[in-house]
């Protein structure tokens, strides 16, 4: 049916994020591109999540954007948390993360009513928000799944759902079969990470389609393989963070000591390590990622945080380490906040030790830096493999086993004598590291090209504008 493009109106959206930063920024950035494109946009959340993102979206409105953010209550009584602690970045143990989880499915009462009373053109909430699929099929409102992940992740939860034999044996290598390329993964994922996935990709059904934080020549094959699998359309709309942004980071105001620390040295010499805020490692894997970087030789930049928060104590060090290193020049420890996209951007970081969290990965390739794996929880560990296996822009350091969350105590460390051998393939200089950093540089470039006016994700934020309006009834004419 052709529409009347003579009646077009602002579409009224509402977006619903998930309580966590990995969720919360991406589906931000993703409501600020569609506002900035017209569409009248409404942010659903609670109140301390609604202030980490406040002073922005008071900028976009100044702008003329056609943006608010909708707050309601976030259960805490119901749950047992107190005031305040609404995103799972406040969390420290699984039980606090339980509550918050919980918290997501008790708002849902309070949304249906929000969207009863007001009802929104399209609803997009985050794939985590399960019970999304009966609320908007009840009001009859088309549903988009925000899903902040790369679609190659889904592919391969869908593979080992589809292919329970590739685990048989009691030890890895375990291939998976059933995707376009052979991967393998070295360890088994935990059997409530299954659960848990399954749930979630279940929850993509009878949607409209999937929109990811993530660019079409990154997904590269996986996208055709999704949609054929499951008949649901796929959006790239990434990364949101370079859409926003569209120009490299530049440091503004007192520069943080580690860039100045940075601009010492030389180009591409410069192992950046920072497992994010939520993956903290206990004691021992930390003592071996310091014999690691001491052992490789090379000079690094380490973001520490830690299970027990006792910033001061460096018991966890190998004896000498930190004195050493500071005498030598060769490192710099950072116990708190760093500014990431500005060290991913300085021209001396030559390497990113990562947990693979998809918000980090996609600021890595943005700057063009190759990295040097090591999964945490969830679905890092597919994202590892999306890295080296399937792009080559990056070194598999791996894991030592398979963590739904990052509150658990893991058993077993990964040894230095690993993270030694992956930080000298990529920083020694030698054909393999040279080879990865040329990879890297290639994904960079295409990352940048694929924001751009006529680029993927640019022309894919485009045809899903359209889309909406395609669903949203055409007043009859008069």
């Amino acid at each position: 049916m052709v529409r009347n493009m003579e009646t077009s109106r602002p579409l009224k959206i509402y977006f619903l994020p998930f309580f966590a930063q990995g969720h919360l920024i991406p589906l931000v950035h993703l409501a600020r591109l569609v506002a900035s494109g017209g569409q009248q946009v409404t942010i659903i959340t609670t109140p301390s999540n609604a202030r980490l993102f406040d002073k922005t979206i008071d900028e976009d409105t100044a702008s003329g954007y056609h943006i608010r953010v909708h707050v309601i209550k976030f259960p805490s009584n119901q749950v047992g948390l107190p005031d305040g602690v609404e995103n799972l970045f406040s969390a420290s143990d699984n039980q606090t993360a339980g509550k918050i989880h919980m918290a997501a499915h008790l708002i849902r009462s309070e949304i249906q009513a929000f969207m009863n009373h007001s009802p929104p053109d399209i609803f997009i909430p985050d794939i985590m928000f399960t019970w999304s699929e009966a609320s908007a099929k009840n009001l009859g409102i088309p549903r988009f799944i925000f899903n902040p992940i790369s679609i190659f992740d889904v592919c391969m939860i869908e593979a080992i759902k589809s292919h329970p034999e590739a685990f048989a044996s009691d030890s890895g290598p375990y291939r998976i079969p059933g995707l376009p390329h052979p991967l393998t993964l070295p360890i088994k994922p935990s059997p409530g990470f299954a659960a848990l996935t399954e749930s979630l990709v279940n929850a993509e059904k009878d949607s409209h389609g999937v929109i990811v934080n993530s660019f079409a020549e990154l997904d590269a094959e996986y996208t055709q393989h999704y949609e054929t699998l499951t008949g649901r359309k796929v959006w790239h709309i990434g990364p949101s963070s370079l859409m926003v942004q569209k120009t490299v980071p530049i440091a503004v105001g007192d520069e943080h000591e580690c860039l100045k620390w940075l601009s010492t040295k030389e180009h591409d010499s410069v192992v950046y390590i920072c497992f994010g805020s939520m993956c903290l490692l206990s004691d021992e894997q930390l003592y071996q990622i310091a014999r690691g970087l001491e052992a490789s030789g090379h000079q690094f930049l380490w973001v520490v945080h830690r299970k027990n928060n006792e910033q001061e104590d460096n018991g966890w060090l190998p004896e000498g380490f930190e004195e050493k290193m500071t005498k030598e020049h060769r490192g710099m420890l950072i116990k708190g906040w760093a500014p990431q996209p500005l060290i991913l951007n300085h021209p001396s970081t030559g390497g990113f030790l990562t947990h693979c969290g998809w918000n980090a990965v996609a600021e890595a390739i943005s700057a063009g830096v190759p990295m040097i794996t090591m999964p945490g929880f969830s679905d890092q560990y597919y994202n590892e493999k999306l890295i080296t296996e399937v792009h080559g822009f990056g070194v598999e350091v791996g894991a030592a086993e398979w963590c739904i969350s990052p509150y658990e105590a893991k058993k077993k460390v990964v040894g230095g004598e690993r993270i030694e051998m992956a930080v000298k393939r990529l920083m020694d200089g030698k054909e393999e590291g040279n080879k990865i950093r040329s990879k890297a540089k290639e994904m960079q470039l295409k990352a940048w090209k694929a924001i751009q006016e006529g680029g993927s994700s640019h022309n894919s934020l485009t045809a899903l504008v359209d889309h909406f309006k395609s669903l949203v009834p055409t007043p009859a004419a008069n």
